[in-house]
């Protein structure tokens, strides 16, 4: 059986809507074969009229939210916003859900349940296939002339309980941490156990895989880049739990997140200019340990023979948000240094 083909998907990082085509066209050449935007609406333009943009700037990439969430849109408008994206880009739309937990944060609500997080799902899912479903009780239909493909409804997230939803009910999964072997294999693990439960052959589920990978003179110099980032991460990360996520969390690890979570302000955590956090990652000695956990970055060379360590672990799909400033650099730094060492 032929090996599956390494594909590669990026965000949208710019925050000048005008700006927004360019690197659309850039990513689109560059041979990336997703393009996911970000539903947040504190910190980005709209998430449809972005996608209206890529689809009429792009010809070949997927294009999507990375990710949505239940409480933002009622599901038909959903539906219906993601079927016109669809119609738009030729049938290269997909559709990823997840709890929100960052999002409905920023916006003082809760994170979805996995059971809202499911009927939400289910019927976006079956409405873009141009059936009648039920929600909340009432019956809801779009009736628009055929699509060109039902819109593939994915679901994302890190935690046992999500992935497992994904292989019951998913078209597709976005695994939230991919930087290791042992979270690849941890993903797969509950994606087949989801897919068992379901009587679904877990093959048919397209796997994606947040890999946070970023290029830098040297392994040190690019975890001092990111560091930033990880405070942000780790605060998200375990705001719930310490030890159900596919990451080992000693004793001792666990009181240090404890702490730097206690004294993290959330209100610096989009100020690039003021390191508050990041001194405090420093202060509880968590940098090294979460960037051997959650990050791959360094030169090219390590950075490619981190990715074929996780695709001889079952990994193909790879999402890489970009983190950095100069996005339109890094795009291409990427594509031309990793991307094109497996194409």
């Amino acid at each position: 059986m032929p090996s599956p083909p390494i594909r590669f998907g990026m965000n949208n990082p710019i925050r000048r809507i005008a700006e927004t085509p360019e690197w659309f066209k850039l990513a689109d050449e560059s041979g990336l074969d997703l393009i996911g935007l970000g539903d947040t609406p504190i910190q980005m333009h709209d998430i449809f009229v972005q996608m209206a943009l890529a689809a009429q700037h792009t010809k070949r990439a997927m294009l999507g939210p990375w990710v949505t969430l239940p409480i933002v849109r009622h599901p038909l408008v959903a539906a219906g916003s993601i079927a016109t994206i669809q119609e738009l880009s030729g049938g290269r739309a997909f559709f990823a859900i997840g709890p929100g937990d960052v999002t409905a944060y920023e916006i003082g609500e809760q994170g979805a349940t996995m059971r809202e997080v499911e009927e939400y799902a289910l019927a976006v899912k079956g409405m873009c296939a141009g059936e009648t479903v039920t929600w909340h009780g009432k019956t809801l239909k779009l009736s628009w002339p055929k699509l060109p493909a039902p819109v593939p409804v994915w679901l994302a997230g890190d935690g046992p309980k999500n992935l497992e939803l994904a292989g019951r009910i998913a078209d597709g999964v976005i695994a939230g941490n991919a930087a290791t072997v042992e979270l690849v294999q941890w993903a797969q693990q509950h994606v087949r156990a989801g897919a068992a439960q379901a009587g679904r052959d877990p093959s048919t589920i397209e796997m994606w895989y947040m890999s946070r990978v970023v290029l830098a003179p040297s392994v040190k110099e690019g975890i001092e880049l990111c560091s930033f980032y990880l405070a942000s991460y780790a605060n998200v990360r375990f705001r719930h739990a310490m030890r159900d996520k596919g990451v080992p969390v000693n004793d001792d690890i666990a009181e240090r997140i404890r702490g730097f979570r206690s004294e993290y302000r959330g209100d610096l955590s989009h100020r690039y200019e003021i390191d508050h956090n990041v001194r405090l990652l420093k202060k509880y000695g968590l940098i090294d340990w979460l960037a051997a956990q959650f990050l791959i970055a360094g030169p090219p060379d390590y950075c490619v023979d981190r990715l074929k360590q996780l695709i001889k672990a079952g990994a193909a799909n790879f999402y890489v948000p970009l983190l950095l400033p100069d996005p339109m650099r890094r795009t291409r730094d990427l594509a031309q240094q990793v991307y094109k060492a497996f194409r």
